[in-house]
Parts: C-alpha cells; sequence; structure tokens
C-alpha cells in the first residue's frame, strides 16, 4: 500500500507482506507473541494518514486518510502512535530510537505505553521473518539500538526486550540536563514497568517528577523497593 508522500508506508507494508505471506498457522503465531493491536497516525507537511495493524486477531494490516476508514473491521487499538513521516523513517534505519524521539515529544503515544516501548522489538522481529520470504517492495525494519554505557548496562536484562528501550530512554534523559527536567515537568508521574520474561516478571521505576536526578529517574525493581508511589503499565 504505497502512499504518496508517505515514505514511512514502506514500513507497513513490510508488516503487510509477512503477515499476508505466512501459513495461517504461523500467523497465529506471531499474532500470539503479540496479543495487541496498534494504530498509528503518521504526519507530514500535507497532512495525516492513518494505519491500524491487527496483531491480536486475525493478523492484518489496513490504512486510510481517516481514523475511522484505517478502523474499519478492526479491533479497538491497544495504542496509538502518532508520529512525524520523517521520525518514522529514521527510527527503520536504525538513526534513532522510538524512546529518544517519545523523550523529545516527536512521538506521541495514546493507550498502553509499554506497547510503545515494545516497538522497536516487533519490527525487528517482522524484520528477520521478511527475510525469510521472498522479497517484497518494502523499506528495512527498524532494528533497536543496543544499549550503551553503564547505566543501560545495568538497566537492560538479556530476554526482556523492552528493557532495552528502558535503558535508551535512562540514556536520553541522563545526558541531558534541560530535556529531562522539560520532560519531568510535562509529565509530573512515577510508573512502574513490570515485563514478563525467563527470569519471571521484573520491574523498573520511572521517575519522571519535576527534580528527578539522571541516577534517579530510571532504577531497576518495583515502586515499592525505590519507596516510590507508582502506577503499573
Amino acid at each position: 500500500m504505497p502512499i504518496e508522500g508517505f515514505a514511512s508506508s514502506a514500513i507497513i507494508d513490510q508488516l503487510t507482506h509477512v503477515l499476508t505471506s505466512l501459513s495461517a498457522d504461523d500467523r497465529k503465531k506471531e499474532v500470539n507473541k503479540t496479543k495487541a493491536v496498534y494504530a498509528f497516525q503518521v504526519t507530514n507537511a500535507k497532512g495525516k494518514h492513518f494505519f491500524v495493524v491487527d496483531l491480536k486477531q486475525a493478523g492484518k494490516v489496513t490504512d486510510g486518510a481517516s481514523e475511522a476508514e484505517a478502523a474499519k473491521g478492526q479491533p479497538k487499538p491497544d495504542i496509538t502512535i502518532t508520529i512525524d513521516d520523517g521520525t518514522f523513517v529514521r527510527i527503520s534505519e536504525g538513526k534513532t530510537t522510538a524512546a529518544g524521539e517519545f523523550m523529545s515529544g516527536k512521538v506521541k503515544i495514546k493507550g498502553n505505553m509499554m506497547l510503545g516501548m515494545k516497538l522497536e522489538p516487533l519490527l525487528k522481529r517482522f524484520k528477520k521473518l521478511a527475510e525469510s520470504l521472498p522479497a517484497a517492495p518494502a523499506a528495512k525494519a527498524p532494528v533497536a539500538d543496543e544499549a550503551s554505557g553503564a547505566a543501560a548496562q545495568e538497566i537492560a536484562v538479556k530476554g526482556y526486550e523492552g528493557s532495552v528501550v528502558i535503558a535508551q530512554i535512562a540514556q536520553v534523559l541522563g545526558a541531558d540536563e534541560a530535556k529531562r527536567q522539560s520532560v519531568l515537568k510535562s509529565t509530573n508521574a512515577i510508573f512502574q514497568i513490570d515485563l514478563n520474561g525467563p527470569q519471571g516478571v521484573k520491574s523498573w521505576v520511572l521517575n519522571l517528577k519535576p527534580g528527578a536526578s539522571a541516577a534517579d529517574v530510571v532504577v531497576p525493581g518495583t515502586a515499592a523497593q525505590n519507596k516510590k508511589t507508582a502506577g503499573v503499565v
């Protein structure tokens, strides 16, 4: 579904190609790995375009010039991501991260924030699937950047894909004092993120309250362990 003026539509094309090329059984397996419906509102200088990716029931992709058109026949989205076309492409090319762009305000999330953190690992998985299928015109799907730095290595845990994105958030907020204080002021909340993995449930706390230091903004453990009061994501 190449959309004129929207380079990022090629990213969605790749998802479509994979889902339509898989057998019914394999498609069901991929759906069961995600169990979520992603809606994208992609913007550029000329306007908006909408995509809905159902990875919860049928495993299909729809699009439209309006939100209602794209959502027709699809389950209710669990998350809606509003993103600039160019930003989506840069994320797909590995030139930036979804976490970094979210913190800078270029990516907006409505709904389950944890699903937003899983976007890059999700697209990375579909890239690998696409490589095993016959070639189709599509943009390269994003590859999650490897977390670097001592703090990020402590936060990122092997086997917990979402923790890489949590580590990226820690890096972004830890590296730029002005950006951190701006995000903290606009968010003013504390979140506990729980992830299932090979060692059971692991937790991280995002302290997005004004005044939080670089070392305190993302810490491993539950809110109770860190003596914080938080909503659970």
